[in-house]
């Protein structure tokens, strides 16, 4: 028997799948920016969804207005196109709901084959950024898409410095207030133990005076931190003054005296005037470091010889107190005058030359609900002028 040998047909080759076009990597290395594209004609929107892809974008189709809503809700896109003629959600109603979610951070273009004024100005106000008419020119499309790319990508750059400035601004406030507890823990110890010295053995002569410099030397370096620290709590709004009721003219001559052995080793008159029965509410502690700050100012920039008047008065018919500290030093020119409260402002003109000091002043006026400024004044070349409520607002 002869067994007839047919010929075997090869193997039919498998139809290869298609493969899809996979988003290319962005250039910096991050995700792929990431296209909502809701339009219902399938033939358009894979001609646009396969040339975005080609451009390295991640794209999210959609063929109805609530297939759009929902691919928008499971991934967050960086840009939206939706056809306003979309099935089952219109497209007026898909871009206020991707505007009411994701607010004006995602840009919304739309596409429409109704290109008259009355479906313009509906999109916008929906909160389309951008209109495209159709038949859509491709090229058009990109360059408008790339436009709003080049708009995101500065967006988050601009984030992340915001980001890195805001990390890099509580790292130094966190150090900053270690060091300043550290700086007053030792600051604290040494003046504690000059008091001990001063009171346990009673000396005279230059070492007294020595011991007297080294106790104000101290209490300035502590004053300095405490500026330092309340500056930061006032600037973030976490220092509310602690108001109580101050014996004006006693917190005056209280300062004085601190400044006073400088200014007799100097020849400086400081001079007072303040009714005797004047008082405020206000912050003692934030208003005796001012005073220390504007006589310490004074001192800096008197002559030898010279004189600071300081003098205190209230305002009835506002009922403010005003504080006026002049000196007979040079004058300050007129366009420092402003400049003198900032941060630490620098110049090169010697007064301008500043720290912290006329800043926590500013500060602690405006905390207040007060002001200080330089003014002219009849006796004194130099004058600072602080006005502060005598009764908080919030209790007036």
């Amino acid at each position: 028997m002869t067994t007839a040998v047919v010929p075997m047909r090869p193997a039919p080759t498998a139809a290869r799948p298609a493969s899809p076009e996979r988003p290319q990597p962005a250039p910096s290395g991050e995700p792929a920016p990431r296209v909502l594209l809701a339009e219902d004609h399938d033939a358009v929107r894979r001609a646009i969804a396969r040339t975005l892809r080609r451009r390295g974008f991640e794209v999210d189709e959609a063929a109805t207005g609530q297939e759009a809503i929902d691919r928008a809700t499971a991934h967050c896109p960086d840009l939206a196109i939706v056809d306003l003629r979309i099935p089952l959600v219109d497209g007026y109603d898909v871009v206020a709901r991707l505007k009411q979610t994701y607010g004006p951070s995602l840009p919304v273009i739309v596409m429409s084959g109704v290109n008259e004024d009355a479906a313009r100005l509906r999109a916008f106000d929906a909160g389309a950024d951008d209109f495209v008419a159709k038949p859509v020119h491709i090229p058009e499309l990109l360059k408008r898409i790339d436009a709003f790319e080049r708009a995101r990508r500065a967006y988050l750059e601009a984030e992340a410095a915001r980001e890195r400035a805001e990390h890099l601004r509580l790292y130094a406030a966190e150090a900053a207030a270690l060091l300043a507890h550290d700086l007053n823990n030792g600051l604290c110890t040494a003046l504690s133990n000059l008091n001990y010295l001063r009171d346990a053995a009673p000396i005279e002569g230059e070492p007294a005076e020595a011991l007297a410099a080294a106790i104000r030397a101290v209490k300035r370096m502590a004053g300095l931190v405490s500026n330092f620290v309340d500056i930061g709590r006032i600037e973030d709004g976490a220092l509310d003054p602690r108001y109580a009721k101050v014996d004006v003219r006693t917190e005056l001559l209280d300062a004085i005296a601190v400044h006073q052995p400088d200014a007799t080793h100097r020849g400086i008159a400081i001079h007072c005037a303040c009714p005797s029965d004047l008082a405020a509410e206000l912050d003692p502690s934030l208003f005796e470091r001012m005073l220390h700050n504007l006589l310490g100012n004074a001192m800096r920039y008197t002559p030898r010889n010279g004189e600071i008047g300081v003098r205190a008065r209230v305002d009835a018919d506002r009922d403010v107190l005003i504080v006026d500290i002049g000196n007979s030093g040079p004058p300050i020119p007129e366009h420092l005058r402003g400049e003198l409260f900032e941060k630490y402002r620098k110049g090169g003109d010697r007064r301008s030359q500043v720290g912290m000091g006329l800043y926590f002043c500013r500060l602690a006026a405006e905390a207040h609900g007060g002001s200080i400024c330089v003014t002219d004044d009849d006796r004194y070349d130099t004058n600072f002028h602080i006005e502060l409520p005598r009764v908080p607002a919030a209790r007036g």
